[in-house]
């Protein structure tokens, strides 16, 4: 099976505010889900159907609902918190990622497959990591917001205090990691390192949100 790890530097209550967004945030939240629409194709059909006029043509101004690219019906409803249908739930999950893209202060996507992240979280115990620092423990606190994940993803958030024992933690294990686990600790080091430099330039803590998705 293929997955996916992404990661996002944000302050978790920033991230919320985006469900709840006030007029600021709405304007600068808006224009990333037209961003996500693709060039509209307005080829005109000349086959025997054509021939019936009117009744047979899409309005050419009708906006064209596609089950996964967002649109800004799918953004207004995602920022007044309201309910989202089943079938908007995959493009609503896009354009979450697209916000967090954008406000994060960084992020990260990482290959990471069940076997990988079995292997990484044996490891890291085997080298005296506590449990509740190992690569699931990420995403373990739930995001509260709006906004429920498919049966393909987990999704949550590490508090910035416990990214910045994390990063002590797996650096002192690294020399007793598995060759083949190594690299990928590395990876999440990376990206995890400059925690501390985040919180002398916000006013708010940054923390870690993490999604974890099969594909």
């Amino acid at each position: 099976m293929a997955a996916e790890l992404r990661l996002w530097a944000i302050g978790v209550d920033e991230f919320r505010q985006c469900f709840a967004a006030p007029p600021s945030l709405k304007e600068t939240l808006l224009p990333i889900s037209d961003s996500l629409q693709p060039p509209e194709t307005k080829a005109q059909s000349h086959n025997l159907f054509s021939k019936f006029g009117p009744l047979m043509r899409h309005p050419e101004s009708g906006a064209v609902i596609r089950p996964l690219i967002p649109n800004r019906h799918d953004a207004e409803a995602m920022m007044t918190g309201r309910f989202i249908d089943s079938d908007r739930l995959g493009a609503c999950w896009v354009l979450t990622q697209a916000w967090l893209d954008h406000l994060a202060m960084s992020h990260a996507v990482l290959d990471l497959t069940p076997a990988q992240m079995d292997t990484l979280e044996f490891d890291l115990v085997r080298a005296g990591v506590p449990t509740q620092l190992g690569i699931r423990h990420l995403w373990r606190h739930s995001l509260d917001i709006p906004l429920r994940p498919t049966n393909t993803m987990s999704i949550g958030y590490m508090a910035h205090d416990t990214v910045l024992e994390l990063t002590d933690q797996w650096t002192s294990a690294l020399t007793d990691l598995e060759e083949a686990t190594v690299q990928f600790a590395t990876s999440i080091l990376k990206f995890t390192s400059p925690f501390p430099e985040y919180a002398e330039t916000r006013h708010a803590p940054v923390d870690l949100i993490a999604w974890w998705a099969s594909r």
